[in-house]
């Protein structure tokens, strides 16, 4: 299940901030108990930078009394409409990637040009 957390991370994210605001090392623990997953940083905070980088999620610095500063990340509307791709593409990839993958599946031919 972690290599194809590696594919479906971003979309993963999206959803959870569509659920909520968080910060990066709570939506590790959600995304963990999600997924069964054991994420590490190393792959969620380069997913929330490049989140943030192409406009889809925005984080801000907040400082709740008696904690530690963290960055509250949220979708934006660049990011709530490529969640709402996500949920259109999402079910046919996983049946075409189901198919590809399963025993006995049919060569792919490409036609040549």
């Amino acid at each position: 299940m972690n290599e194809a957390l590696r594919v479906s991370v971003e979309p993963v994210i999206l959803a959870l901030l569509g659920q909520q605001p968080d910060h990066g090392y709570s939506l590790m623990l959600r995304i963990r108990a999600t997924m069964d997953v054991d994420l590490s940083d190393g792959s969620l905070y380069p997913a929330l930078k490049r989140l943030e980088e192409s406009g889809r999620i925005e984080g801000t610095w907040e400082t709740p009394q008696g904690e530690r500063r963290r960055k509250v990340f949220h979708l934006t509307e660049e990011g709530r409409s490529s969640l709402n791709r996500a949920r259109d593409y999402w079910p046919e990839l996983v049946k075409r990637l189901g198919g590809l993958l399963s025993p006995g599946a049919e060569p792919i031919d490409v036609p040549a040009k």
